[in-house]
């Protein structure tokens, strides 16, 4: 039954996607920038002592955290540029992103025990050079970065808590024949690196295949496994979303023998390949803004089917590895309303948006918006007189419920200069805000969402144009101190952001106003501190 399933699935695979392109997002090899708190490292092979160099970056932290073993794509190196590297540097984990043995184009290459050996090599050294919390080893990679995880789950011999695959190739034997459906060079590369080139070796590619290989439950206990796959992967990517659904079968059927209902049965393996579509997901959920198609977790293990194609989901991805054993998995729907700090691509409601990889952050920041006035003489930059209309389209966005929180963070504009002579209109504007929330979703017969206020950030005045905030940062401390009797009056929670960013604002900000990445992750993770709270 396997065997046919699995000619179904060639038959199927090679006779659709006869012209797709030769490469992916993912296995762009042209892209070679690398911050500069990344750093070159040379580590021998314990195999035949060669050199393999990686980027590294070392936490700054005195306490150990947390490694990142970041896995490059199937034609990539150690200096193909990696997503995930901005994303280290805010939380300040350490990160490995080794060689092991370059691209997918060799015999040396393609998991075979020297690459498995490399990528261990490229551990421990981490260890022996870094802050590292050995307990917390977490390896990650997207496409032939997600073949190698998978191969390491199955062969590595240090305990990795964590083995988080995207977009990955479990059975190299059957892409192959995919490969040379679509006309692809990896059907090319496979060739080199089952019989260096001369032809495809079929025994050869299913020793290099994870689907394949033994499984020690001893070696992976305690470990987690999470793979994820774009349901249009193999459409519009080069890896069909069956090399997903087979690894899971199999280590399940290994881990969990006697829950047969777990697995993903083969209808409806075959109807989420020729659909596209899963019509019997009864609970709605996301992942990063994505519709789930299909989502198991059994024993550690899980599967998650996800609408998109043959990519990791950035910058959501570092939020879904379990480090300490935690993935925020809330489902909630959130309103944010905030000024320049919240609009920014990089602002905080954006950097929530990330941390809670299940939720829907609906943002409508505004660059200068205030909480009572019409600031630069606009109506629009009043959220007093727009709240109304910013509380019916989220509800409509929502299919006519209400968010499950709202959050805002505003008062820096209503600091600055102009309005100095008006700050006893501030908190009361406040008040007023807090009243037209509650009354507009009452006057709709909808539940009062909990609401946190955020503090307005410290302004660091040396960098400022004093003549549009002059003496704002003092009056912003006045405010934020109103802001937290309002919270309590109204039953909200108050996040107090300007004492936590205030004694770090001057490398937190170019212009004395504005906040920087790190900053803003700052108060995103308040935020989610206050909702685990």
């Amino acid at each position: 039954m396997r065997r046919l399933f699995i000619l179904l699935l060639l038959s199927f695979t090679a006779g659709t996607f006869i012209s797709h392109a030769q490469t992916t997002q993912w296995d762009d090899i042209n892209k070679k920038h690398w911050p500069s708190e990344f750093k070159m490292v040379e580590i021998p092979s314990s195999t035949d002592s060669a050199l393999q160099k990686a980027w590294m970056y070392k936490s700054g932290s005195q306490q150990k955290q947390p490694l990142i073993v970041s896995l490059h794509t199937w034609s990539g190196d150690y200096n193909q540029e990696d997503p995930l590297a901005k994303e280290v540097l805010l939380r300040d984990w350490n990160y490995i992103h080794p060689d092991f043995r370059g691209p997918n184009n060799t015999p040396e290459a393609g998991v075979s025990s020297m690459a498995i050996s490399d990528i261990q090599d490229a551990i421990r050294y981490c260890i022996q050079n870094a802050l590292v919390d050995s307990n917390e080893v977490h390896i990650v990679g997207v496409s032939g970065g997600g073949y190698a995880t998978l191969a390491a789950y199955m062969k590595l011999d240090f305990p990795v808590k964590s083995f988080n695959a995207w977009a990955p190739i479990s059975n190299l034997e059957a892409w192959y024949w995919e490969s040379v459906g679509r006309k692809q060079k990896y059907a090319r590369d496979i060739e080199k690196i089952t019989s260096g080139g001369d032809y495809f070796d079929a025994r050869e590619a299913q020793k290099r295949s994870p689907v394949f290989m033994s499984y020690d439950s001893l070696k992976r206990a305690g470990s987690y496994l999470n793979i994820y796959a774009g349901i249009h992967d193999g459409y519009t990517g080069s890896v069909p979303i069956s090399h997903s659904i087979n690894f899971f079968n199999r280590i399940l059927s290994q881990i969990a023998p006697n829950e047969p209902e777990n697995l993903v049965s083969d209808n409806l393996h075959l109807s989420l390949l020729a659909k596209r579509y899963n019509p019997d997901v009864k609970k709605k959920e996301n992942l990063g803004n994505r519709k789930i198609h299909l989502r198991r977790n059994v024993s550690g293990v899980s599967l998650n089917i996800f609408e998109g194609g043959h990519e990791m989901i950035v910058p959501q991805a570092l939020s879904l590895i379990p480090v300490y054993d935690h993935i925020n998995l809330t489902d909630s729907n959130i309103l944010t309303i905030g000024d320049s700090n919240g609009a920014v691509g990089h602002g905080w409601p954006h950097q929530l948006a990330k941390l809670l990889p299940m939720s829907t952050v609906i943002n409508k920041s505004i660059p200068g918006n205030t909480i009572g006035f019409d600031n630069l003489n606009r109506e629009q930059l009043n959220t007093l007189k727009n709240i109304d209309n910013i509380l019916t389209s989220t509800i409509d966005s929502l299919n006519n419920t209400a968010p499950d929180l709202i959050v805002i963070g505003l008062g820096t504009n209503d600091a600055k200069t102009v309005f100095k002579n008006r700050q006893n209109e501030v908190a009361s504007n406040m008040s007023l805000l807090m009243e037209k929330i509650h009354s507009g979703f009452t006057s709709r017969d909808l539940p009062v969402p909990s609401v946190i206020i955020l503090s307005a950030p410290p302004m660091e005045e040396s960098k400022t144009n004093l003549r549009k905030y002059g003496g704002g940062d003092q009056r912003i401390k006045q405010n934020n101190k109103r802001f937290k009797h309002i919270a309590q009056k109204y039953d909200c929670t108050f996040i107090d952001t300007y004492s936590v960013l205030k004694p770090q604002i001057k490398s937190a900000t170019h212009d004395g106003v504005h906040l920087m990445a790190k900053a803003q992750f700052e108060i995103a993770n308040q935020v989610l501190n206050s909702l685990k709270k």
